[in-house]
């Protein structure tokens, strides 16, 4: 059964209220739902919801609460991806599989070889919008109990500087000593830990990023003897993470 995300406002009681109006055009025109079919809604706090239909509006749905319960579909340990961005579609790529592997946040920065260029904080805003709405579709179709953060577009020197994580990894292919591998079965962490994992872009870090890594240590490692794209080293890095410390 499709899966789709409310917010606290939309719970009132024991009806929930529908308002989205992507999410009405879905449950109305593409499942052709209709009163007394159920839904179900993923809320706040992981916590989701079994709903009937009880009337259906063009800019409105109401739905009676069935049955609640804690969703436990979400991954023990904290992920934050931060990635360089590359080029539009690859991009996309990223934030679909990013959230479909359980990552709670997601950092696009820019750094010194980002080809990408935005004309202004509008064209900015309209990409954040435009993965968000990457979000909310893998989400629902992963079904899982949350929703990955999209954070405001940001630069190199905010990305190096993030605190507050049990370990900062940043990927790198000029790096030939410790792979990740390695290093992840060296750094065991708390079932809860907060994981930083660095992506560059498609020409690389420079010298002077890599240093600053180095500065504020991050773990510089490599995804193997394999040279990846950018869109490529992010999903196999998360899958190492995963691997080491959720299975």
């Amino acid at each position: 059964m499709p899966q789709f995300f409310i917010n606290k406002e939309n719970i009132q009681e024991d009806k929930i209220l529908i308002t989205n109006l992507s999410d009405i055009n879905h449950i109305t025109n593409v499942l052709r739902n209709r009163k007394k079919d159920r839904l179900i809604l993923s809320g706040p706090e992981n916590f989701v919801y079994e709903a009937e239909i009880v009337s259906i509006k063009p800019d409105l749905i109401e739905a009676q609460i069935i049955d609640s319960y804690f969703s436990d579909k979400r991954l023990k340990i904290s992920i934050t991806l931060a990635q360089s961005i590359i080029k539009s579609q690859k991009q996309d790529f990223i934030i679909q599989k990013a959230t479909e592997l359980g990552v709670r946040t997601i950092f696009p920065f820019i750094s010194k070889n980002t080809v990408v260029k935005f004309d202004s904080e509008k064209d900015k805003l309209f990409k954040i919008q435009r993965w968000q709405k990457i979000v909310y579709e893998s989400a629902k179709q992963c079904k899982r109990g949350d929703l990955a953060e999209i954070k405001p577009i940001s630069i190199f020197d905010e990305v190096v500087n993030l605190e507050n994580f049990d370990l900062k990894i940043m990927c790198s292919e000029k790096e030939a000593a410790v792979s990740i591998k390695q290093f992840l079965s060296k750094n065991k962490v708390a079932e809860n830990a907060n994981i930083l994992l660095v992506i560059g872009p498609e020409g690389g870090w420079s010298d002077k990023e890599i240093d600053k890594f180095t500065e504020k240590s991050f773990a510089s490692v490599t995804l193997g003897k394999l040279i990846y794209r950018a869109e490529t080293a992010a999903t196999v890095a998360i899958s190492h993470i995963i691997y080491e410390y959720e299975l």
